[in-house]
């Protein structure tokens, strides 16, 4: 049987299950979220099309994700090499069109309440960072498969705060931002971290890395969200547009 054979035959065993399980809950997350929004009336179809143009992006990427997590498991690892080339392209046009979409939303005055200007700016940039930085090395190391999936797994994990906070509550929002969203996106590494003490009697250290990434996100978006340097860079980015004036540190009234 040849190599592709044997690839195209594999079956999920060990870790695979787990990468498979953790890769769904994921899935679910963004979707549910999604829908959790749309069914309350808060997001609709009417959005400008930047904002369009950046959901088409970031759900290309969660179908990437899964269909690479998919084949690496329990399809043809030859494809799921060929096909990872293109994270190359892609993980820079979600920086991209993420970066856009925020700046559109800081110019445009339309920061949803529960969150202030200079908070919503560093929140999801910091998410963006996170998973370009861990997205970029688990690419940087596709040839060391148990970093790699350990780290593929991190760098969407970073992605998820703005998921997480479309389940959460509005008045844990209101109470303490994303606080509580960036703990809960700890537990996939904190799985996986389980998950090989209990297979091997230690964790990998990838998933240490990983969660370490996404604890120094967390930490400056409470520290950095909060201060008077993202309200500076939030009252660059609005000058001369329709949220130029508005209080960065404050959050902004609600629309009736």
């Amino acid at each position: 049987m040849s190599g592709e054979s044997v690839g195209k035959a594999r079956v999920a065993t060990g870790d695979e299950g787990f990468f498979l399980g953790t890769a769904a809950v994921m899935v679910v997350v963004v979707i549910g979220g999604f829908l959790n929004l749309w069914l309350q009336g808060v997001t609709s179809f009417a959005a400008p099309w930047p904002v369009h143009l950046h959901a088409f992006v970031f759900m290309g990427w969660v179908g990437f994700f899964t269909l690479q997590v998919v084949l690496a498991t329990r399809g043809s690892q030859a494809l799921h090499r060929r096909l990872g080339w293109i994270a190359l392209a892609y993980v820079p046009a979600i920086l991209a069109s993420g970066t856009a979409t925020i700046v559109r939303v800081m110019q445009l005055g339309t920061t949803p309440p529960m969150w202030t200007p200079a908070y919503f700016l560093v929140m999801n940039m910091m998410a963006l960072v996170g998973f370009v930085i861990l997205t970029g090395a688990a690419v940087a190391m596709r040839r060391r498969t148990d970093w790699h999936r350990r780290l593929m797994i991190c760098g969407m994990a970073a992605l998820l705060v703005t998921p997480v906070n479309r389940w959460m509550p509005v008045p844990v929002l209101f109470a303490v931002m994303s606080l509580a969203s960036s703990l809960v996106i700890l537990l996939f590494p904190l799985a996986g971290m389980i998950r090989d003490k209990r297979r091997s009697g230690r964790a990998h250290p990838a998933w240490a890395w990983g969660l370490g990434a996404l604890v120094m996100t967390g930490i400056a978006t409470e520290v950095v969200g909060r201060s008077a340097l993202a309200g500076a860079v939030v009252a660059a980015i609005t000058e001369g547009h329709p949220a130029a004036g508005t209080a960065p540190l404050e959050r902004p009234s609600p629309r009736g």
